[in-house]
């Protein structure tokens, strides 16, 4: 594992309107002097005092290629940062003005680096903000953070900077700017590394995660209220260690004060919405069981789920702002660093309104719903706004600023639609209820499909060979057996060995009719026959069964394992069919698995719709 840093400053501009700055240079020499250190930081150092535009690039280009997956890499940057548009752009000395996309370092630019960099610790840190003077069309129009994060995104990257925004004051369309202090930040940054008062917990190493605290608690001191060094996380996980405290005493060090934390309980009374929808859905399984509906099924099912988990979160939920993070509780706890919560989304749903953390500390779940602030219909919301106002203050105050979003008011609409084509979809492709109509009234004739063509085709022909023994003659022992009534229809053939003489076995086809009762479909009570039909085959230890090789038809086929036997079930509608072929004499061979499926197609096929 090795250790990188690149330290860029940007002091003096060829465009007059962009100001001089006095501490980058200082600064600059200052962090490489002690990131360098090898009681310290232990990096090795490449840095750049007030380099052009192409410097930046190239610098960047070439620091973060050829890494590998455990090097540890730190960015910093101190000059002016220019945001045109919705683009962040870091100044070079030969920035213009009126040409940013060719003289600037644009942050889409310093993405696609870090996005391609195999390196998997990455620290980027910017003191830089708003300044200089603007063209009249890139004067802010009441944007008052630079959101950082909107910019840059990756696994394993911390992202630090120093304010969150730049006061500007407006004259007759000018921008105009006092002369600059020296960097509070930085200084602080500088002052925690090379002292060690940043070693909060006194163990020797200094944290990232003690780097930054020490960092705002000692900005806020400075500057109370004027500047709130901010902090985002993207996928790092686990503990960084970012330099090494000097041998020696620690400075003494001032404990900051942990706000207390804030409750916001969900809302029980509001769980009352969901009961409607909870029976609805629970209705529409009971008919999906009852009609055997796989569409209404699910389109019941999703809502039911929906309704359950909202009545869950609003009994059982409840948010809590802390210090570390934002904590959710409910079926079980979750805390989410500050950091980590790119952005809070107000979002419409089928029951009102939920509220939704945006989070990059893990790739599995990136939107998080909490269970309060919550408006529901029909209730009044009452503190709703002022709930999500309390939220967003959070999140700045904690030096990770994150902005409300939105949603659509459309999100219901197309998750409903969604629903709808999907329950469509089952509906026309599995259900099919306008094939059910009534129950079939009678079954077909067994014997019409399994004639004597078709059971002598099972037996080989009519002859069969044993080993050395002359091909001998299998003959059928007269009529078959048929049985048809208006609820069932068995024939049988039962064969015999005409030389030597001897039984064969038996050739089974069997239709069985299931009719609509009070509480189930006739189409159900077939479905449930063949589930048993597929028990009592597992049940005789004698069999193997392969379930549900008759996919299209929700069969299966059973066959002994001594090969003496072999059974195909399966149903259409609120009919049964089973064909068996058995063998008594176990010399002879079982007919190819293709015919009996064949047959027992044709058997299926037979069946007509009422």
């Amino acid at each position: 594992m090795s250790r990188f840093a690149l330290v860029l400053g940007s002091h003096t501009f060829t465009d007059s309107r962009l100001d001089r700055l006095r501490s980058p240079a200082h600064d600059v020499g200052e962090l490489s002097r002690v990131l360098a250190d090898p009681e310290i930081g232990q990096f090795v150092i490449t840095s750049a005092d007030n380099p052009t535009a192409q410097e930046l690039r190239s610098s960047a280009e070439e620091f973060f290629g050829g890494r590998e997956r455990d090097d540890v890499l730190l960015l910093y940057y101190t000059g002016h940062g220019i945001r045109e548009g919705d683009e962040l752009l870091l100044a070079g000395s030969d920035t213009d003005l009126d040409d940013l996309a060719g003289t600037a370092l644009s942050a889409t630019v310093l993405k696609n680096l870090l996005g391609t960099c195999r390196a998997r610790r990455i620290v980027l840190i910017l003191d830089c903000c708003y300044s200089g003077a603007f063209a009249h069309r890139m004067v802010p129009m009441g944007e008052q953070r630079v959101h950082v994060q909107e910019f840059f995104g990756g696994r394993g990257l911390t992202l630090i900077t120093a304010s969150t925004a730049r006061e500007y004051a407006f004259e007759a369309g000018e921008v105009t700017e006092a002369d600059p202090m020296p960097s509070v930040f930085t200084g602080e940054l500088i002052r925690g590394l090379d002292s060690g008062a940043a070693d909060l917990d006194g163990d020797g190493e200094i944290t990232l995660d003690e780097l930054y605290q020490f960092l705002f608690d000692a900005v806020q001191l400075a500057q109370p209220g004027q500047q709130t060094p901010c902090r985002w996380v993207y996928g790092a996980r686990g503990r960084m260690v970012i330099a090494l405290r000097r041998p020696g005493p620690r400075p003494p060090v001032t404990p900051s004060s942990a706000p207390d934390p804030v409750r916001l309980p969900a809302a029980r009374r509001q769980a009352v919405a969901m009961v409607p929808a909870a029976v609805t859905g629970a209705a529409a399984l009971w008919g999906a069981w009852r009609y055997d509906l796989v569409s209404l099924g699910f389109t019941g099912g999703c809502l039911l789920v929906a309704a359950l988990a909202g009545m869950a979160a609003c009994l059982l939920g409840e948010t809590v702002l802390e210090a570390d993070g934002l904590r959710i509780r409910g079926w079980h706890n979750t805390l989410v660093p500050w950091p980590s919560i790119l952005a809070i989304e107000c979002r419409t749903t089928l029951f009102g309104t939920t509220v939704a953390a945006h989070r990059a500390n893990t790739a599995v779940t990136r939107r998080v719903v909490l269970p309060a602030p919550k408006r529901l219909r029909p209730f009044r919301p009452v503190g709703f706004d002022d709930d999500v106002e309390t939220l967003r203050q959070w999140t700045l105050r904690r030096g990770s600023p994150a902005p409300v979003h939105y949603g659509r008011t459309l999100l219901p609409l197309r998750n409903a639609i969604a629903v709808t084509l999907i329950a469509l979809t089952l509906l026309t492709g599995i259900d099919h209820p306008w094939n059910r109509g009534n129950d079939i009234a009678s079954v077909p004739r067994a014997c019409r499909t399994l004639d004597k063509k078709a059971a002598n085709s099972l037996v080989g022909g009519g002859t069969v060979s044993l080993g050395l023994i002359s091909p001998s003659l299998i003959v059928p022992q007269g009529k078959p057996v048929d049985d048809t009534n208006q609820q069932t229809s068995l024939c049988v053939w039962s064969y015999a060995l005409l030389f030597p003489v001897g039984t064969f076995g038996d050739v089974a086809l069997q239709y069985t009719r299931y009719q609509t009762d009070a509480d189930t479909s006739g189409t159900r009570r077939a479905t449930q026959r063949v589930a048993v039909a597929l028990r009592d085959e597992q049940r005789k230890h004698s069999r193997l069964t392969r379930p549900w090789q008759l996919v299209n038809d929700g069969g299966f086929t059973a066959e002994a394992s001594d090969r003496s036997a072999f059974t195909v079930v399966a149903a259409r509608d609120n009919i049964v069919v089973k064909l068996t072929f058995t063998i008594t004499n176990k010399q002879l061979s079982m007919p190819d698995h293709a015919q009996l499926l064949d047959i027992e197609t044709r058997a299926l096929h037979a069946v007509k719709p009422a």
